[in-house]
């Protein structure tokens, strides 16, 4: 397990958090600027914590109370730079072998060669970083990173200088790399597809602090608080009032439209007839139906086609536009919607959350 709590503060910014990771893919979610990278560095040695605690297994790493902090090269962690970072005056042989230098030569030459392998950068050993696409790049840093077999790999936005394409053949071979890489893989993003598709779980960060974390479905589906919903993509909150407590469901009611919805009660959740609430629900989610439970009229404002949906957005109807709501439906529905078009959106029970903010 690796353990992390730490402090961290420069001018204008503080950076406080706490988490532990098993052997798994953990995505750091956030956007620019919340302390992503300065996490990976600290964990790494990069940069040295103010205060808190850093262990690895059996093995402490870093704590501020007893001045314990091993150096960075002594801690068997792999970093992959947002920008790659590699030796521009070096080939892809050289790079790769860059943190195994001290091993025999055989050895260094057949961990290179395998990496080269598994990496599919075979025949290319001899070339320099700026004769290689940004992909390959990748891939050589990322076989640097992996060839001296660390418990750790650290990845800093390791997709956000390539294409769609590239970006898509790595991340599946990020997928490849877990299958028999036996450590713990971090990486930060502030691209939520790329954290739900490549994790197991998900930390999202805001302003140095972190807000929520646990299992990818849990964070998406079940959000924490307002912020944690708005980072994790949701778009649709409604102010309700609490009618009626059952033992799996509740009752609300929407403040100010009489409107009434039923919501599935999480486990473990507290809540008493009249207490002020916030919904949420995800824009995927909604549906379009004309009959049944969990229905609200509202009035479309505006229609936008993407490749593979409509996003629609519609205000509550007798809320004097005051109250929206944003539905994203799939173009295989058959849709035939303009604005000031009135119709019924339908919200699934077990997909509304409910927060106290």
């Amino acid at each position: 397990m690796l353990d992390i709590e730490i402090k961290k503060s420069l001018p204008g910014f503080k950076l406080e958090v706490s988490f532990a990771v098993e052997r798994e893919i953990l995505a750091i979610l956030g956007p620019s600027g919340c302390g992503k990278t300065m996490t990976l560095k600290c964990i790494a040695g990069l940069i040295q914590a103010d205060e808190g605690r850093i262990a690895l297994d059996e093995k402490l790493l870093f704590d501020s109370s007893s001045g314990v902090n091993i150096k960075s090269r002594e801690r068997n962690m792999g970093f992959v730079f947002q920008n790659y970072a590699l030796f521009p005056h070096m080939d892809v042989f050289n790079n790769i072998a860059f943190g195994i230098r001290q091993l025999p030569v055989e050895d260094v030459k057949e961990k290179v060669r395998l990496w080269l392998q598994k990496m599919r950068l075979s025949g290319l050993e001899k070339r320099y970083p700026g004769q290689l696409s940004a992909g390959q790049q990748q891939r050589v840093a990322l076989a640097r990173a992996l060839v001296s077999e660390p418990e750790v790999l650290l990845l800093d936005e390791p997709f956000s200088a390539l294409d769609s394409i590239v970006k898509e053949r790595l991340e599946e071979e990020l997928l490849e790399i877990h299958e028999f890489f036996p450590g713990h893989i971090l990486f930060v993003t502030h691209n939520l597809a790329e954290a739900y598709k490549l994790s197991s779980k998900i930390a999202v960060y805001e302003a140095g602090r972190l807000l929520q974390f646990g299992e990818k479905e849990k964070v998406i589906n079940r959000p924490s608080n307002r912020v944690a919903a708005r980072l994790t993509g949701v778009k649709n909150f409604l102010p309700a009032v609490v009618q009626e407590v059952e033992s799996s469901s509740l009752n609300l009611e929407l403040s100010g439209l009489g409107t009434r919805l039923k919501v599935e009660r999480a486990a473990g959740e507290e809540w008493k007839t009249g207490q002020v609430v916030t919904l949420g629900i995800r824009p995927e989610y909604i549906q379009i139906k004309d009959n049944g439970e969990n229905i609200i009229a509202v009035l479309v404002e505006e229609v936008i086609e993407e490749i593979s949906s409509y996003i629609i957005r519609c205000s509550l109807a007798g809320s004097g536009g005051e109250k929206n709501l944003e539905a994203r439906i799939p173009r295989t529905e058959a849709i035939n919607l303009n604005r000031g078009d009135s119709c019924q959106f339908y919200l699934p029970a077990d997909k509304i959350f409910i927060m106290l903010e």
